[in-house]
């Protein structure tokens, strides 16, 4: 059941209690899945109605598998929500509750999907980091809660650096991980990780399958390079969708070096990633016309499943893998 209610324009005192009937009338005991999305577009959520919000997620029942709410909740509530035995996926908007007593213990012990929308919400990454480091060092290995983290989805606009990305490194069975953060024109660049920080990602995080780290801009200031791709094309074997900054200023240059490195120890047997969607973005493609086709062969050979380079900022990115042959290797 997939309750979505979004209240009209009109923001009457009948409107306002309807909603809240409707609300707490919901037969949440057994649900499996719940989504209820009581934003008002425009105004602010009135304090009643959120209360009425989180009264009816108190009221759920321990069958609850998936759980999207999309308004701040009582503490109470997101302590209920802590508790829910079958969880596997929950939106949160708020923080950490204000209480000194969490319990690290029995809390989200079956959530896979984590979907962050406010900036606020960002406390719980490392909340989760603290319950694996616990579950692993407090309980025999044969009575251990497993913490099943698979999808984490970041939807506030911050920079993406290394205090942020580490907390997120103890998730080492994460095949998912989409960050929202998106540069600006006013704030420039945003993205301060380093080829040296993707060695050490793309070793903590071998599992995923499908990463974006932020949405790529135009201002060609980061400090990674195409040795990024190459880290996570190594040790990232199931990856198949990415999206990532790396600077183009020198890209053929780049890709020419890592070839010269890499070709007396086998890339063939090193690079065996099946990515096969490379999301650039706004990224600039700053090379000659005769140098296409040596650019294109030098992300094959870091990708050599690579179909598809995609980009919105109406640089040809997206024909520079036309005639290419894919098989090729560096």
């Amino acid at each position: 059941m997939y309750p979505s209610i979004l209240a009209p324009d009109e923001d009457s005192d009948r409107v306002l209690a309807d909603l809240v009937s409707m609300i707490l009338e919901l037969p949440v005991s057994s649900l499996r899945s719940l989504h209820i999305d009581a934003r008002i577009p425009g105004k602010t959520v009135p304090t009643v109605l959120e209360s009425a919000v989180s009264s009816t997620i108190i009221r759920c029942g321990p069958s609850l598998t998936s759980l999207r709410v999309e308004v701040s909740l009582s503490d109470a509530a997101v302590q209920h929500i802590m508790k829910l035995p079958k969880l596997t996926l929950w939106k949160a908007v708020d923080g950490l509750p204000r209480i000194s007593d969490l319990h690290l213990s029995n809390t989200f012990p079956q959530l896979e999907t984590l979907e962050l929308i406010t900036e606020e919400s960002l406390e719980w990454i490392p909340f989760f980091g603290a319950i694996s480091r616990h579950t692993s060092s407090s309980q025999p290995s044969d009575r251990r809660p497993v913490q099943k983290l698979i999808v984490l989805e970041s939807w506030a606009e911050i920079p993406v650096d290394a205090a942020f990305i580490s907390p997120i490194m103890q998730f080492r069975g994460l095949a998912k991980l989409w960050l929202n953060s998106s540069c600006s024109n006013a704030n420039g660049c945003t993205f301060s990780l380093t080829d040296d920080d993707f060695v050490e990602i793309a070793i903590a995080l071998s599992r995923l399958k499908d990463a974006t780290f932020g949405h790529v801009c135009h201002a060609n200031s980061c400090r990674t390079t195409v040795s990024s791709l190459l880290s996570l094309s190594i040790h990232c074997k199931d990856l198949e969708e990415l999206e990532i900054h790396f600077n183009t200023t020198n890209l053929l240059g780049d890709l020419t070096s890592i070839s010269e490195d890499l070709r007396p120890r086998g890339a063939h047997l090193l690079l065996k990633c099946g990515l096969w969607w490379l999301g650039v973005r706004n990224a600039p493609l700053q090379i000659r016309v005769e140098d296409r086709g040596l650019v294109a062969a030098g992300f094959l050979g870091i990708f050599p499943s690579l179909r598809e380079i995609n980009s919105n900022s109406g640089v040809d990115w997206g024909s520079l893998l036309e005639g290419q042959c894919r098989t090729q290797n560096m």
